[in-house]
C-alpha cells in the first residue's frame, strides 16, 4: 500500500477501513498456493449460528484464534483460517418468521451482519473458503455423509425415548437440553416415545477413551469434556437367567456391595426389555414412560418412574432371585443397560428401595452364602441420540418412502435432494410434509410412486463434518469433497478454538473421523484423530451470568466498535482474562486498553517515524550498558511473547507486549538521566525495541500496528513480516 502520512492522533475510524482494504487488495489472508518444505496449519473456529449479529462470545473465540493465526503466518507457516456459517436449525427458522422471510433470505441477511462485522474486527478469514451449511452444495455432502453412516449401521430407524419440547414442537439431542430445559426458548423438555432416526456412536466408544492418549495438544478442559462425554463408569458385570431361561446381563460400580443387592434394575430402553414385559398391565405402563413423557421433575429418584416387571432374575451365587423393576433412573446414570439396585450404598437405589417397599414385600432377601462370580467392565453414558428433527429447515433426509420397495436411499448422483426455495415455515409443525411438490417422488428401485421422508436433519448433522469443507478450495467442492487432494494437505486440524460448550461437537467429530478413516475415505488419519490441538476457553459473562440474547444481558459489539474501535474491542477481549477463565466484562479492561494504545501510540509514533532502515550501534557511543540491558529485556520479552502465541496464551501475550513497552520508555529515562541525551546509536536501539514491540503487538491490535510499522518506513505489512529473531541474551 501506498505510504500516508501517519495521523498524530489515535484515530481507529481514519486508520481500521483503511487498513482492512490494504489487507484486502494485497490478497494478506488467501490460503496459500502448496510449496516445498511447507509447514501447513490449519485453524479450525466455531461455525457461529445465523441469529442475527455477532455477540461477545464470537468475539472472543475469533479473537484468540486470529491473533494465533496472524502469529504463525509471520512464523512462515502457511496457513489455512476461515469461517462458515451454522445456517441450519430451529433458531434460524424462528428468525425468520419473527422477521417475515424465507429462512434462506434471513440466512442471507445474517450472514452480510456478521461478515461485516468481523471484517471491521479485521479478522484475517480467507474469504474464498467461507461455507453455508444451507447452501445446497453444503448439504448435499451432509447427506452423502448420512448415506454413508446409514450403510456402516451407524444410523438407524427406532423407537425410543427423546426430549421434546412442546414450546418448539420438536425432538430436541441430549445436549440441546440444559438444566432441563430447551437450549433454545428455556422452556421445560420431557421425555417421549417417538419414531426417529439415531445416530449410533457405542461402536466408536471404546477407541474414543482409547484416543485420548494421543490427545497431548488438547487442554485440559478440552480433555475433561472428552471424559464427561464418554462417561465411562467402571464397575463389573454378572449374568443372570430366569426360570424359563431369558438371559440378562446386569452391572454395578459398587464391586464391594455386590452381595448386598436388593433388586435389578433395567432401563426403559435397554434392546431386549420387549422381552422382559410378558404382562399386559406392565406393558401399558412402561408404555406410559416410553410414550406419554416423563417431566423433567419426574426424572429425580423420588419420582423417577418405576414399573415392577414381575419377574425375577436369578444369579449365580444369590440365595434368593432377585426382583426386576423397569426404571429410566438407569439411563441417566449407566446408559440403556440393567444394573443392580444396592440400596445400602446408592442414594438413588435407596429412595426407589423405599419408595417399593411401602408397597411391596418384595425385599425379605437373604444375604447369598457365597460370592457371585463377575468379572471386570464398563459402562458408557454417552448413547445414541436422535437426529431427524419435524421441522423444515434442516438437510432434507435423502430417503424415500415406496409401499413396494420400503425405504429407499436417494442414489449420489441424485443428491441433494434440495429445500424448495420459496420455503416459508409457520412454526407449526414441518411445512416440508404439507409440500406435495416436495413429498411426492418416484422409488430409485422400481420407479413407482413414492414418499420422500419429511424429517430433517438436525444441525448437529452438520456438526459432525464441518471440520473438514475448509480443506477445500470453493471450485473443488461440488464434486470432490471427501476426495479432494488438499485433505492430505490439511487434515488433520492443527489448531481448534472452540467454546467450552464444545465438548459434545468435539467427541462426535472424533467419532465421524474413524467412520472416514476405516471406510477409506481419509486413510492418512491413521489415528483416527482430526485435530492435533484444542482450546477450549470459557464463556463471557456479565452480571454474574453467561452473556446471552435469551437473558437479555448482553453487549453490542457494533457499539464498542463505534465507541473504541476494533484493536482496543480485540485487545480488552484478550488481555482481561486467560482463555480458559471465564471473562467478566466489564467497562474497565475496556478503557484500559484503549489508555494503553493511546499512549503507545503517543509515545512510539515521533520516536519511529521515518525511521527507516537502523544502523548498527557504535559500541563505543552512548550509553553502551543501558543498551545491552535493553537488548536483554527485548530478548527476554520475545521469548516469552513467542512462547505464549505459541500455547495461546494471549492474555499473557498482551501483559508481555505491555511489559516490553514499560522497559523501552525506562531504557530512555534512564539515558535521559544519566547524559542528557539520546545519541544515534541509543536512538537506533530505541527504534529497533520499538519495532518488535509493535510486531509482537501486531496479532492482538493489527491496525495500529500496520500504521506505525507503515510509519517507520518499513516495506510491505507487518501482517507479513517475518517474526523478530530471537537474540541470545546473558
Amino acid at each position: 500500500m501506498a505510504s500516508q502520512s501517519v495521523t498524530p492522533d489515535y484515530t481507529p475510524a481514519a486508520i481500521e477501513a483503511r487498513w482492512q482494504e490494504a489487507w484486502r487488495e494485497a490478497g494478506a489472508f488467501q490460503t496459500p498456493l502448496p510449496r516445498e518444505g511447507e509447514k501447513p496449519a490449519y485453524i479450525f473456529a466455531a461455525c457461529p449460528f445465523t441469529s442475527g449479529s455477532a455477540h461477545m462470545g464470537h468475539i472472543r473465540s475469533y479473537s484468540i484464534s486470529d491473533a494465533y493465526a496472524r502469529y504463525l503466518r509471520t512464523r512462515g507457516r502457511s496457513v489455512l483460517f476461515s469461517i462458515g456459517f451454522d445456517a441450519f436449525g430451529l433458531p434460524t427458522e424462528i428468525g425468520a418468521i419473527k422477521n417475515q422471510l424465507t429462512p434462506d433470505e434471513w440466512v442471507q441477511q445474517c450472514r452480510v451482519r456478521m461478515r461485516e462485522q468481523f471484517d471491521r474486527m479485521g479478522y484475517s478469514f480467507d474469504w474464498e473458503r467461507e461455507w453455508v451449511t444451507s447452501e445446497p452444495e453444503l448439504y448435499k455432502w451432509t447427506q452423502w455423509l448420512f448415506l454413508l453412516l446409514l450403510r456402516e449401521g451407524l444410523v438407524y430407524h427406532s423407537e425410543g425415548q427423546v426430549d421434546w419440547c412442546d414450546n418448539c414442537k420438536t425432538v430436541l439431542a441430549s445436549l440441546q437440553v440444559e438444566d432441563g430445559a430447551c437450549w433454545r426458548c428455556h422452556e421445560p423438555t420431557r421425555l417421549v416415545e417417538r419414531s426417529q432416526w439415531y445416530l449410533g456412536i457405542s461402536r466408536y466408544l471404546e477407541e474414543n477413551e482409547r484416543g485420548m492418549e494421543l490427545l497431548g495438544g488438547w487442554n485440559p478442559a478440552a480433555v475433561g469434556a472428552q471424559r464427561t462425554m464418554l462417561g465411562r463408569v467402571d464397575g463389573v458385570e454378572l449374568d443372570g437367567a430366569t426360570l424359563d431361561g431369558l438371559q440378562l446381563t446386569v452391572f454395578t460400580p459398587h464391586v464391594d456391595a455386590i452381595e448386598r443387592a436388593e433388586f435389578v434394575a433395567v432401563s426403559p430402553s435397554h434392546p431386549d426389555i420387549d422381552e422382559w414385559i410378558v404382562d399386559d398391565e406392565v406393558r401399558r405402563q412402561v408404555a406410559r414412560i416410553r410414550s406419554g413423557g416423563i417431566a423433567r421433575d419426574e426424572r429425580g429418584a423420588d419420582n423417577v418412574p418405576v414399573v415392577d416387571s414381575g419377574r425375577t432374575l436369578g444369579i449365580a451365587g444369590y440365595r434368593d432371585p432377585l426382583p426386576v423393576i423397569v426404571t429410566p433412573a438407569v439411563d441417566s446414570r449407566f446408559g440403556r443397560t440393567a444394573v443392580l439396585g444396592i440400596p445400602s450404598v446408592d442414594r438413588t437405589d435407596a429412595a426407589i428401595a423405599k419408595r417399593l417397599r411401602a408397597a411391596s414385600s418384595l425385599f425379605a432377601w437373604k444375604l447369598p452364602p457365597g460370592p457371585p462370580r463377575v468379572r471386570e467392565s464398563a459402562r458408557y453414558k454417552a448413547r445414541d441420540f436422535p437426529i431427524s428433527r419435524q421441522r423444515a429447515w434442516g438437510a432434507p433426509i435423502p430417503l424415500v418412502h415406496c409401499d413396494t420397495c420400503g425405504t429407499v436411499a436417494v442414489p449420489e448422483d441424485q443428491l441433494p435432494v434440495r429445500l424448495p426455495d420459496d420455503l416459508r415455515p409457520t412454526g407449526e409443525g414441518n411445512v416440508l410434509a404439507q409440500r406435495e411438490d416436495f413429498v411426492a417422488a418416484s422409488c430409485p428401485q422400481c420407479g413407482g410412486d413414492a414418499r420422500r421422508e419429511t424429517d430433517t436433519l438436525d444441525c448437529h448433522v452438520d456438526g459432525l463434518w464441518q471440520w473438514l469443507p475448509f480443506s477445500v478450495p470453493a471450485d473443488g467442492r461440488e464434486q470432490t469433497m471427501f476426495d479432494h487432494d488438499e485433505l492430505r494437505r490439511w487434515l488433520p486440524v492443527h489448531q481448534v478454538v472452540w467454546g467450552a460448550d464444545g465438548g459434545g461437537s468435539m467427541f462426535d467429530q472424533r467419532m465421524t473421523a474413524k467412520v472416514l478413516r476405516d471406510v477409506g475415505v481419509l486413510p492418512h488419519i491413521e489415528q483416527g484423530e482430526p485435530h492435533e490441538r484444542v482450546l477450549m476457553h470459557e464463556m463471557v459473562h456479565l452480571d454474574g451470568r453467561k452473556m446471552s440474547k435469551h437473558l437479555g444481558n448482553v453487549v453490542d459489539p457494533d457499539e464498542l466498535l463505534a465507541r473504541v474501535g476494533a484493536d482496543t474491542v480485540r485487545l480488552a477481549v484478550l488481555y482481561a482474562a486467560a482463555p480458559t477463565n471465564v471473562l467478566t466484562w466489564t467497562d474497565q479492561a475496556l478503557q484500559y486498553c484503549r489508555r494503553w494504545l493511546v499512549a503507545f501510540w503517543t509515545y512510539a509514533l515521533p520516536r519511529i517515524e521515518g525511521a527507516g532502515e537502523l544502523p548498527e550501534p557504535d559500541p563505543e557511543e552512548g550509553a553502551a550498558k543501558l543498551r545491552t540491558r535493553l537488548e536483554g529485556w527485548r530478548g527476554v520479552a520475545l521469548k516469552r511473547i513467542t512462547e505464549n502465541y505459541d500455547g495461546l496464551e494471549t492474555h499473557r501475550a498482551a501483559r508481555n507486549v505491555m511489559t516490553l513497552v514499560e522497559r523501552i520508555r525506562d531504557f530512555e529515562q534512564r539515558v535521559l538521566k544519566q547524559q542528557g541525551e539520546l545519541t544515534a546509536s541509543d536512538t537506533a536501539a530505541l527504534q529497533g525495541a520499538l519495532l518488535t514491540a509493535i510486531q509482537c503487538l501486531a496479532p492482538l491490535a493489527p491496525h495500529v500496528a500496520e500504521e506505525l510499522w507503515e510509519a517507520t518506513g518499513q516495506e510491505g505489512l507487518v501482517a507479513l513480516a517475518p517474526w523478530p529473531e530471537q537474540v541470545e541474551t546473558t
